[in-house]
């Protein structure tokens, strides 16, 4: 009886172990179809989440094209201002010389009318000499008459030297006038050359890099899902074997019972004793092959239950690659997006810079503090191209031809406002350095305005041959 009872309480408490781990798994099941429905939810927001993405990274081009346009016409605009501008500067510096011409002309014809005037108030030569004959006619017999004459004629003289003096002095007024006449016409003759002159001002073209961000195929991502869901249903198909043993317990259950009733049959039956042994022999040998098919099944649920832990880290593993992946493609989305604004941003610097340095280069004094500034602004908005390459991570800096130009506009300033040459070199030696120094100078210009003096200094100091 003792060992009947060991038998019974054997299997129950094996049968009791595998509904705890059926209902385990069960639970384990329905949580990895809740993971598998939250993450296909994700997915979806994903999608929705790149669509979006697209659409603003088409407008962020959209804005860029539009800006690129707008840049255009804006520097169409610069230019037209910039040559008005230079003409008005031409205008104003020679409207001065014909003010003080026209003062000039002014006043010489004021002396011509006074002299004419003169002239006029003089008497005539004619009428002198008529008077002198008729009176030379009433004096000869007269000595007095005679001497009275004699110094009219003396007077008269005097009055005609005088007259004739007078007549070389608007000799020299009538050379003096056309003399400023031949300076009017020359003079004038300059303006309209200088009306034709047109400054060329060299374009910045900037092409901004149109970043366009590749985001990963999500075919991939679905046949991982589907791999996925395929593994799962091999765990269910398992779970269905599992299901089997179960029958099979209570099948092993049933028997027990009535093994049982047949040994509470043993009092009233003493001569199927033997039977009853042989059965229970045959029973016991029965149990034992059942237990060790039971052994091998449990061991083949270990084995599933392992190899559904390995398919649950795998597919963990897989979740967060896609994360990852999902991740990767927000960060090269928010690169994107930063990288386009900070070249919009560097175009607005630029814009600013060069209008800043025209209305300073316009100016008609200046002193060396307004060269420096100058300079300052070029180094700095030098400075900000090469940092934004960096954050960019691609080479974007500040074009040559826009350090030439500003390093013309200098120049140019400061032979306007008469500054030294060797300050203006050591200025932009100490901020700009000798090597943008010696990429960008332009020694015919340091020639025509500053003279081969400072030729020299410039290759001495760079080392220039």
């Amino acid at each position: 009886m003792t060992k009947a009872k060991r038998a019974e309480s054997r299997p129950k408490d094996s049968t009791h172990d595998v509904v705890k781990k059926m209902s385990s798994i069960s639970d384990a099941t329905k949580t990895l179809a809740s993971e598998v429905k939250t993450m296909s939810k994700i997915f979806a927001e994903n999608q929705k989440i790149l669509i979006s993405l697209k659409d603003m990274i088409s407008s962020v081009n959209s804005a860029l094209d539009q800006i690129q346009k707008n840049s255009r016409q804006i520097n169409i605009i610069e230019e037209d201002t910039q040559r008005l501008f230079s003409g008005m500067t031409q205008v104003k510096a020679h409207s001065n010389l014909i003010d003080k011409i026209n003062n000039q002309i002014n006043k010489l014809q004021d002396h011509v009318e006074k002299i004419r005037d003169k002239q006029e108030s003089m008497p005539d030569t004619n009428k002198i000499m008529q008077s002198i004959a008729d009176n030379l006619d009433s004096t000869r017999n007269n000595t007095k008459m005679i001497m009275h004459v004699s110094e009219k004629t003396e007077k008269v003289r005097e009055e005609i030297k005088n007259v004739m003096t007078s007549s070389e002095s608007l000799s020299n007024i009538s050379n003096e006038i056309e003399e400023l006449r031949k300076n009017t016409s020359d003079i004038s003759t300059k303006t309209e050359s200088l009306s034709n002159l047109h400054q060329e001002i060299e374009e910045v073209r900037q092409s901004t890099k149109e970043i366009a961000s590749k985001t990963e195929k999500m075919s991939e991502l679905e046949g991982a899902i589907s791999n996925l869901k395929g593994e799962i249903g091999t765990i269910s198909t398992k779970t269905d074997s599992i299901s089997g043993l179960s029958s099979q317990i209570r099948n092993v259950g049933s028997e027990i019972d009535s093994l049982i009733k047949k040994t509470d049959s043993l009092s009233s039956f003493g001569d199927d004793i033997r039977n009853i042994n042989s059965e229970f022999i045959n029973f016991k040998e029965n149990v034992i092959n059942k237990s060790n098919s039971l052994d091998e099944k449990i061991s083949d649920f270990a084995e599933l239950l392992n190899k559904n832990s390995a398919s649950i880290s795998e597919f963990n593993k897989k979740t967060y690659e896609i994360a990852q992946q999902l991740q990767d493609v927000r960060n090269v989305t928010h690169k994107t997006s930063q990288n386009t604004s900070h070249e919009v941003m560097g175009l607005l610097r630029l814009s600013e810079f060069q209008s800043n340095i025209r209305m300073r280069s316009e100016s008609k004094y200046g002193t060396l503090e307004d060269i420096e500034k100058m300079v300052v602004q070029t180094r700095d908005i030098v400075n900000l191209f090469d940092r934004i390459s960096i954050e960019v991570e691609s080479k974007m800096p500040l074009p040559i031809e826009v350090k030439q130009w500003s390093i013309s506009k200098i120049l140019d300033c400061a032979d306007r406002w008469e500054i030294r040459f060797t300050d203006v070199f050591r200025l932009l030696i100490t901020e700009l350095g000798s090597d943008i120094v010696k990429r960008t100078i332009r020694i015919e210009q340091v020639r025509d305005l500053f003279g081969i003096r400072a030729v020299d200094e410039i290759r001495r100091e760079l080392n220039i041959t």
